[in-house]
């Protein structure tokens, strides 16, 4: 959860520097229907204070790393800090099961909240040793 916080805030910070240029560049009329985002989503992930949201989540289990393949795309990767020689449990969860551990709806809730559109999230959960353990599409 505190990584949402995080990247809410850094979201806020984007906006808002973008609603402080935009101010006497046209009428407040203009400013409330655009509702496109100042950065694309490729932009924002690509931002070293957001990519550092997620390594800062860390766990004994997992590091965590996040990018956009395009627009609409935002690919989340949890790899496991060693290999497991039998990945069962992690390929048999459910997509309910991976989106609360990892809180993904709230990700792709907040992405939505913030002109991102319809965001599909890839989440990977991959083993020490490379493998992808198991691969989900949020759309």
């Amino acid at each position: 959860m505190k990584k949402f916080l995080i990247a809410l805030l850094v979201l806020i910070m984007c906006f808002s520097f973008f609603a402080c240029g935009s101010e006497g560049s046209g009428s407040n009329e203009e400013s409330e229907a655009t509702e496109e985002p100042i950065l694309s989503l490729q932009e924002l992930v690509s931002e070293p204070e957001f990519q550092q949201i997620f390594a800062d989540e860390e766990d004994d289990v997992f590091t965590y790393a996040v990018s956009a393949s395009d627009d609409s795309t935002f690919v989340y990767e949890a790899t496991a800090k060693k290999t497991y020689d039998d990945p069962e449990f992690f390929e048999n969860l459910s997509t309910e099961e991976i989106m609360d551990k990892f809180s993904l709806d709230d990700l792709q809730k907040l992405l939505k909240r913030y002109g991102f559109g319809d965001v599909t999230i890839v989440c990977r959960i991959i083993n020490g040793d490379g493998t992808v353990m198991t691969e989900r599409t949020l759309e």
